[in-house]
């Protein structure tokens, strides 16, 4: 049975995190806005847990902090390897949709990769948008992408490849829950901006 963790716990867990990783990499809160491109009313409501972050903007504050999205939404380091057990991979609620995290090897996080919970005739995500590309597979039920102007209608078994600096939304097409696995790569370019 999956774990569902409780919202308000998560949101001052990653707020936490959130705070503690921008103080170990030694930025202002100013200097971390603009590497990640957010405001810093929005990156300071986050570090406060006032605000819950969506998928993209975690993917993008982890890159730019060095670390897994696991840790952030507070799971523990991994070694070499993080092995992930069928449906273990604890669900997160997000602004829009639950998530798992399924990846997690520190220092070596070129790639995070999530499990995304839809439910039935859900209403569409927000936009994300952030660094990198990005890799969808639909696992179960019927959804739409849309990716800036375009959208593309997803069945089992389908994927999707994209830029995703290209503002990108979800939703369930279907009456039944959508499952959708998601990886995203970050640039290597970008991990190397010249931030300390």
């Amino acid at each position: 049975m999956q774990d569902v963790l409780d919202p308000g716990q998560t949101e001052k867990l990653i707020a936490q995190r959130l705070l503690e990783a921008r103080h170990r990499r030694g930025w202002t809160l100013a200097e971390a806005a603009e590497a990640n491109g957010v405001s810093v009313t929005h990156l300071s409501r986050l570090e406060r847990g006032e605000r819950q972050p969506s998928i993209g903007v975690l993917i993008q504050l982890a890159w730019s902090y060095g670390l897994p999205l696991g840790q952030l939404v507070g799971e523990e380091p991994q070694t070499a390897c993080h092995v992930f057990r069928g449906g273990e991979a604890p669900l997160h609620d997000g602004p829009d949709y639950k998530y798992a995290a399924l990846s997690g090897i520190t220092g070596l996080n070129l790639l995070e990769a999530i499990r995304l919970e839809l439910p039935g005739s859900s209403r569409t995500s927000r936009a994300a948008q952030h660094v990198g590309e990005e890799w969808l597979l639909v696992h179960s039920g019927r959804v739409r992408v849309e990716i800036g102007s375009e959208s593309f209608d997803l069945e089992p078994g389908d994927a999707a490849h994209f830029d995703a600096q290209s503002p990108h939304r979800i939703c369930n097409r279907g009456r039944a829950r959508a499952t959708v696995f998601i990886v995203s790569a970050s640039s290597p370019a970008r991990r190397g901006n010249g931030h300390k």
